[in-house]
């Protein structure tokens, strides 16, 4: 698990080091009424390291991905986490709590308000680890090595407000993963950058030693073989419609775009 393993292992409780996210029929309606997700059953496990979601806007990505990470609960159906052979229920406040600690939430570029009200980028990631007692060396530690590894090093004397849109989108990387989770929900994490921002901020994302669930609009993206994403879900009408590897995803999802084009047309 690297380095930030090593260090909340000294002080705190030992980190988990796998986790299976099982959906079984699980739906989401938002309280306006309209459907995030329907009847969904699926499995991501641990050897499931680099795994994407693709769909059009409105397709459901986002409602499945919170499901997965427990920002939502399931309407009917059940979502169950595995982390290290226990199962944690999201839907239990207890659970949920534990939960957020090894499941890192990524959103586009987002990240804590709290952030923008630090004087520098770096306090504002030593503050919430300080506030749960972790010793100055192991927060220096561990702030070293997330600013190195995401190229935030020359900017960690400044405020949030004064980064770029990349550096924006690896703070948001590297916030959620301070407290060293085994698994990173990123919706979007590439999301409004140009070609070469977007590359560097994939090859920093999948070159960290963590297992990440995506979802993007990005069809080249997930087809390129140094990212090694090895399962694709293409979520279409509220509904994952298809299960399998990058190249046969995207020329399924391909095809559905152009059917729906046709449709439009006729």
């Amino acid at each position: 698990m690297g380095l930030f393993s090593t260090l909340f292992t000294t002080a705190h409780a030992k980190p988990v080091s796998s986790v299976t996210f099982t959906l079984d029929s699980a739906t989401h309606t938002y309280e306006d009424g309209n459907v995030g997700l329907n009847a969904t059953t699926l499995a991501i496990t641990p050897s499931d390291r680099r795994v994407a979601v693709i769909g059009l806007n409105g397709s459901g990505k986002t409602t499945l991905l919170k499901l997965l990470d427990g920002a939502l609960p399931a309407s009917t159906g059940s979502v169950r986490l595995t982390a290290d052979g226990t199962d944690y229920d999201p839907s239990v406040k207890r659970d949920l709590k534990r939960i957020e600690n090894f499941v890192g939430r990524v959103r586009r570029e987002e990240i804590p308000n709290s952030y923008y009200k630090a004087p520098s980028i770096r306090e504002a990631i030593d503050q919430p680890l300080k506030k749960h007692k972790v010793p100055e060396s192991e927060r220096q530690a561990i702030i070293g090595n997330l600013f190195a590894h995401f190229d935030l090093a020359s900017v960690a004397r400044e405020p949030a407000s004064a980064l770029d849109g990349e550096k924006r989108h690896l703070l948001a990387i590297a916030s959620a993963l301070s407290f060293s989770p085994a698994v990173i929900v990123a919706d979007e994490p590439t999301k409004g950058l140009d070609e070469i921002a977007s590359a560097h901020v994939a090859k920093a994302l999948f070159s960290y030693d963590r297992q990440v669930i995506f979802a993007t609009h990005d069809t080249d993206l997930i087809t390129r073989s140094e990212y090694a994403i090895d399962r694709t879900l293409v979520v279409d009408g509220h509904d994952v419609v298809f299960d399998g590897t990058p190249h046969a995803a995207v020329t399924f999802y391909t095809d559905l775009i152009r059917a729906r084009y046709e449709a439009s047309k006729a």
